[in-house]
């Protein structure tokens, strides 16, 4: 594994500044700051400080990153386990001082029956597992690791809230492949490399619930800001 995305988490972290691309697999680039990783609490998109105070009991933080998620449940008292399959970025948030960081792959979660309350899923980590039937596959495991009045809160992106030609012509491709139009292929780069191809779902806080209702999760509440949300899902 090459763990381009850790190289740009921890290149931030010792020198204060690291810019990676995000690249679709139809050509379009965005060069992007590490800093959204770092960010405190106070500098969060208004949707994602509203919602994380929905977060109670032993915390499983998704896809941590660089741990801005864990730091600040660990500051107000709670148990968080930090995951992610970037040896670097857990290496960062360990440096940071994210207690419980363990490498680990959400769609191979090794944890017995009802071990958490809470499960975030930041940085539109809703969708990471791929493809609907693979996301719904994540929240059925979820559904079992939480316990009974378990909740996730999942960030995620209305694909539809564009007036990007280049992506109203990728949500037509994917409709012609017969894939859902937020469906999509990328990988990240780095300083002239790249990590492997990898599918990322969006879909609009309208949809949520057709994606998780088949898995056991119904939508308590959903926080907006413009094409962001953060749905949180009760059992």
């Amino acid at each position: 594994m090459r763990d381009v995305f850790g190289k740009a988490l921890m290149k931030y972290h010792s020198e204060g500044e690291a810019e990676y691309v995000i690249e679709r697999d139809d050509g379009l680039m965005e060069a992007l700051s590490a800093e959204g990783y770092f960010l405190d609490y106070s500098r969060w998109p208004e949707f994602e400080r509203q919602a994380i105070l929905e977060a109670r009991g032993r915390v499983l933080d998704v896809g941590c990153g660089a741990g801005r998620v864990a730091l600040w449940l660990q500051r107000r008292g709670l148990e968080v386990i930090a995951i992610d399959i970037s040896p670097l970025a857990l290496k960062v948030a360990s440096l940071r001082g994210v207690k419980d960081c363990r490498l680990m792959d959400v769609r191979g979660l090794k944890f017995p029956a009802g071990h958490f309350d809470t499960v975030v899923m930041f940085g539109n980590n809703f969708g990471i597992a791929g493809d609907v039937q693979q996301t719904r596959d994540v929240l059925k495991e979820l559904h079992r690791v939480t316990t009974e009045d378990g909740r996730i809160i999942a960030a995620s992106r209305d694909p539809l809230k564009t007036d990007n030609p280049a992506h109203f012509a990728y949500h037509e491709q994917n409709r012609r492949r017969g894939r859902p139009p937020g469906l999509v292929t990328i990988r990240i780069g780095f300083q002239g490399e790249f990590d492997d191809w990898f599918d990322l779902l969006m879909v609009g806080e309208e949809k949520v619930r057709e994606v998780v209702r088949p898995a056991g999760w119904e939508i308590k509440k959903i926080y907006v800001d413009g094409a962001n949300y953060c749905a949180v899902l009760t059992k």
